[in-house]
Order: C-alpha cells, then sequence, then structure tokens
C-alpha cells in the first residue's frame, strides 16, 4: 500500500500538473475560439473535467493543415478530424472524414468503379489524354464521338454505344478503355469484358454452378464493354445464348453498352452465322445483329498497327 504521505505528494503533483494544463487551455487560440462560439456555456469545471479531451483537440490538424496528406496525417485515428460537441455539461470530440481522407476515398471509389475480366492494364488505365492522335486517320472524330456519348451517359440522357471496328492493333481496345475511365470521373460505373475469355468463363462455370452468376453481373453492368467481340470460337450456344442474350437484355433495360472488333457489323454477321454444329442459320445471326444495331452506333477507327511501334 502507498504511504499516506507518498499519495498526498502525488495527488499535488497532479492537481499542479492540472491546473498547468488548465492554464495552457485556456490560453490557446483553438479554445479561446470553441469557448467564444459556443452555444452551450463552457464552464472551469468542464474544462478541468474534460482536460485530456481538450488536450487532444489543440495538438491534431483540424484541416489537414499539419499534414499535407494522408500518408502523413497525424491524426488519430488517420485521415479523421476533430470537433468539439457540447452536451450534458461534459466535451465530448466528435470525428469526421478529413479533407485527404474524403478526396482518397472518393479516389478509391472512382477506381472501384471500372471492373474489368481479362483486359490489359494499359487499357484499363487509359485515357483520352493519353491516345494517340495520327492526323492521317478519323481517330479524332472518332475521339469526340466517344467523348460526346460518354458525356450523354453521364448526364443520364439516352444514347447509344459506339461499335468500334477496324483492323489488328489500331487502338479499339484502348478507346474502350479511355471511355471507361472518362465515365469514373463522372462516377459512372462500368465492365470491360475481353469475349473469348469471358466465354472460356462461363463455360468453366458449368463444372461449378457459377455460370448463371457471372453471366447476370455481366448483363446487368451499368454500362457494358464487350472488348474483341467475333474473335471467340462461334458456337450456337455462345451465339445465342450468351451473345444474344446479353444484347436482348441490355437492349430491353436499355443500358448503354459498346463494343470493339476485327469485323464490321456485316462481316460479324456472316461470322456468326456459320457453326460447326449446325451450319449456316443466317436468321439467327440477323437476330443478334439488330439488337447489335440498336444498342450501337458502328465507327470504322482508322489507323496502322501501333502495336508494332
Amino acid at each position: 500500500m502507498e504511504p499516506i504521505n507518498q499519495f498526498l505528494k502525488n495527488s499535488k503533483k497532479i492537481r499542479e500538473n492540472n491546473d498547468k494544463l488548465y492554464e495552457e487551455l485556456i490560453s490557446h487560440p483553438r479554445i479561446i475560439e470553441l469557448i467564444e462560439n459556443s452555444e452551450q456555456e463552457i464552464t472551469r469545471t468542464m474544462i478541468k473535467n474534460d482536460l485530456l479531451q481538450l488536450k487532444r483537440y489543440t495538438e491534431q490538424s483540424l484541416a489537414c493543415e499539419k499534414c499535407g496528406s494522408l500518408e502523413n496525417c497525424i491524426n488519430h485515428p488517420q485521415g479523421y478530424v476533430p470537433s468539439i460537441d457540447v452536451r450534458d455539461g461534459r466535451i465530448h470530440i466528435i470525428y469526421s472524414a478529413c479533407p485527404n481522407k474524403i478526396k482518397d476515398d472518393a479516389f478509391r471509389e472512382r477506381e472501384r468503379m471500372i471492373e474489368s475480366y481479362h483486359v490489359p492494364k494499359d487499357v484499363k488505365d487509359a485515357t483520352f489524354d493519353t491516345v494517340f492522335l495520327d492526323p492521317e486517320t478519323n481517330r479524332q472524330d472518332i475521339i469526340k464521338k466517344a467523348i460526346a456519348a460518354s458525356k450523354a451517359i453521364s448526364e443520364g440522357r439516352g444514347t447509344k454505344g459506339m461499335y468500334i471496328h477496324g483492323s489488328f492493333g489500331i487502338g479499339k481496345s484502348y478507346l474502350l478503355g479511355c471511355i471507361a475511365n472518362e465515365l469514373k470521373e463522372k462516377s459512372v460505373s462500368s465492365m470491360i469484358v475481353y469475349v473469348p475469355e469471358i466465354i472460356r468463363d462461363l463455360k468453366a462455370g458449368f463444372k461449378d454452378g457459377t455460370t448463371d452468376e457471372k453471366f447476370n453481373t455481366i448483363k446487368n453492368a451499368q454500362v457494358l464493354m464487350l472488348d474483341d467481340l467475333g474473335a471467340e470460337d462461334v458456337t450456337p450456344w455462345v451465339r445465342d445464348e450468351v451473345v444474344t442474350g446479353l444484347l436482348h437484355y441490355r437492349m430491353v433495360e436499355g443500358l448503354p453498352t459498346f463494343a470493339s472488333s476485327n469485323y464490321s457489323m456485316n462481316e460479324l454477321s456472316y461470322r456468326y452465322s456459320r457453326t460447326k454444329e449446325n451450319g449456316v442459320e443466317e436468321t439467327k445471326a440477323m437476330r443478334m445483329i439488330e439488337r447489335l444495331r440498336t444498342l450501337c452506333e458502328e465507327v470504322q477507327l482508322e489507323g496502322k498497327n501501333y502495336r508494332d511501334h
């Protein structure tokens, strides 16, 4: 047990420290402002009862002025700023997200707005600012159309997507990435899927029962982008159940849809009309293409194979 004289000595020291802290606090600009602006009276007793709360309040950054960035935040919890709530005769600290955390959260939320399946990183990160503008091609006109479509979608105006076709390596997939990132900046989510791989994923789903779940996720995307349509192995199931099923659902629901392909729509119709299993089925291919035409404006992108440079 602590001797009585030591207890009294320690108690005196605590009182002295508290009195010193009290004097420091009531002369601190932040506490002076708090006392002057509080709707409820802040008394000496209240300050003395909550010395540590107020000390913590004076030590932390209120608007990132002491931090500079979220990584360098001095507050605890990190990324939150304190404010004072006076109620029931006590002083309480309430924490809310700081400006840097709000910006960081918004950035992370935007990053989550682009889902991609088997799409290269350069496509997922593409922006209109990084597109190579070849003056000898129609790239600038196509980019203007893409920007206009992105704007219309973000403003909630009904608009067709784009069916971008052209030869290998000219940047069709890259443009889809640009559109996705443009929409991301306007808080519109999108999904880019590389068609040949997603077909393989859907087939693999038959083994574990995930095909329907994967298909529903894709068909319900806020904005869907089908990359390299026509590059997959064409079967009746791919054409009728997957591609036509996707396009029909999105047409009925009015969901914005984009696609890229090495084939024009007429060439794509010919490709989808022939399967090993059933031979020539032009009507079924035309049914698919009509839905694609309803959803997308067909544009041909010109240029050389930029992958070789």
